[in-house]
């Protein structure tokens, strides 16, 4: 039921309140500056629900697990994604098109059903191997091509096997030798996409200037790849029993159609990047939190000592890895791979008391409701033992994790994201400690996903 928007007294409610800001830009320099800080520190003083004024837009930002219920859940018919505005194209559309991540109304909904099928969790667990293979073909490398004590970036070593893993469980073939390539192009791509959402002096997608002529030269290529992929496919009419046979295979329940060319376009750039960039960055989070508490790093040793004795995992083993998966879980809590959900208002409606207007735009901060401290015993310390048994048992608010989202968007991808996760800190934390160079910067950045800004420079060290 949507609330009503008249005070007992008569007169509307009022607007979320608003941080000082500069004359005609106000708040845009802190918040590109460092957007999780000033958001968190504007939460310190504002409370739950405030707004940030961008230029002359303002974006409403909600950071409490009842709002996140409300807007997810019980109110979602309210708040819509970005794109039912109409307008200008802007954000994650400019890349994942009418991908299941940004789609809307029905559509969203025939995609939603044919596509369900695809991430069961019995089609998920026979693509265990594909990920663990990917894992020992970059332990394979890293022992080829490093010395003990070598340095490495993480992050950038996480999206290479990700990259991996997605390119054979969705295409059956090897793409090793452009991981680099696709992994910094999508970074790329989605910083562009985030920028345009929340930079309004950014030069419209259409205006032809440097950055929008590069932006579309690597969205071509992106496509290219693509299509050129989808194209062989077809024409060998060769099954590999891959996410992209079930792509193509996957029909409508009323018109038994399939896809579209442009729609499977659209939910392969989709899997494709929310298949690599949220695991290869949960991984890389989860790695410097445990090289910051060793004594969680042994436990976890322990654990694989113990149930696994030295052999790679397969997928029977997950269960009993419960606290490899409390360290990955932890470690999403802390550095959630995305942080803030946007939403846009489809119709007048009030928010925490506050009257929310059709047209205006809000992001869900799951980074600060993580870290809320009223459903967090301290809040900042990682504590992976959240997650197991006696504490895992206490009832939590349904809104107050969500690393996946919430309601009937929650993403699609999470079983594949968690299984990923568990096979390969269990596959790396067997053979290497990593350890964080003494004096490199770490600093959480935004664009979609959130990433180590300067990657992430570790010492390998093996065990």
């Amino acid at each position: 039921m949507q609330p009503s928007l008249t005070l007992p007294g008569g007169g509307l409610p009022p607007r979320p309140p608003a941080p000082p800001g500069q004359f005609l830009i106000g708040n845009l320099l802190p918040f590109k500056r460092d957007m999780l800080g000033f958001l968190a520190n504007t939460r310190a003083e504002l409370g739950d629900v405030f707004r940030v004024r961008l230029g002359k837009r303002s974006l409403f930002i909600f950071s409490h697990p009842d709002v996140a219920e409300q807007v997810l859940i019980k109110e979602r018919d309210s708040f819509g994604k970005l794109a039912e505005l109409g307008g200008e194209v802007r954000g994650l559309p400019l890349v994942l098109g009418r991908g299941l991540v940004v789609n809307f109304g029905e559509s969203w909904k025939r995609q939603r059903q044919m596509m369900q099928p695809i991430f069961h969790k019995t089609q998920i667990a026979l693509m265990a191997t594909a990920m663990t293979d990917a894992g020992t073909r970059l332990l394979d490398r890293w022992q080829q091509r490093y010395a003990p004590s070598a340095q490495i970036d993480v992050a950038q070593e996480m999206m290479r096997v990700t990259v991996d893993i997605v390119s054979q469980t969705m295409f059956g073939s090897d793409l090793l030798d452009r991981t680099d390539e696709l992994g910094k192009s999508f970074t790329a791509l989605l910083r562009y996409a985030f920028a345009s959402f929340t930079n309004p002096l950014m030069p419209p997608p259409r205006w032809p200037t440097p950055g929008n002529r590069h932006f579309r030269r690597m969205l071509g290529q992106l496509d290219e790849m693509i299509y050129e992929v989808v194209d062989r496919r077809v024409q060998s009419r060769v099954l590999h029993g891959d996410l992209l046979d079930m792509l193509l295979a996957a029909r409508d329940d009323a018109s038994g159609e399939g896809m579209p060319i442009r729609q499977l376009r659209d939910e392969i750039a989709t899997i494709f990047g929310a298949g690599h960039e949220t695991t290869a960055n949960a991984l890389t989070w989860a790695f410097y939190l445990l090289s910051l508490h060793p004594d969680a790093a042994a436990r976890l040793r322990a654990e694989l000592a113990q149930v696994l004795g030295g052999r790679t995992p397969v997928f029977d083993d997950l269960a009993r890895l419960s606290y490899t998966r409390a360290v990955f879980e932890e470690s999403m809590r802390l550095y959630p791979p995305a942080p803030v959900l946007p939403r846009a208002v489809m119709r007048d409606t009030t928010v925490g008391g506050y009257l929310m207007r059709h047209g205006d735009r809000t992001m869900t901060n799951v980074h600060l409701i993580h870290r809320h401290p009223a459903y967090w015993e301290a809040p900042e310390r990682f504590d992976p033992a959240r997650f197991l048994p006696p504490q895992s048992d206490v009832a939590r608010h349904r809104c107050a994790y969500l690393p996946f989202g919430a309601g009937p968007r929650v993403c699609i991808g999470n079983h594949f994201a968690m299984m990923e996760g568990q096979l390969l800190l269990a596959q790396i934390l067997q053979r290497y400690r990593l350890t964080l160079v003494p004096g490199h910067p770490v600093e959480a950045e935004v664009a979609v996903t959130m990433r180590p800004r300067h990657g992430m420079r570790m010492t390998l060290q093996p065990v």
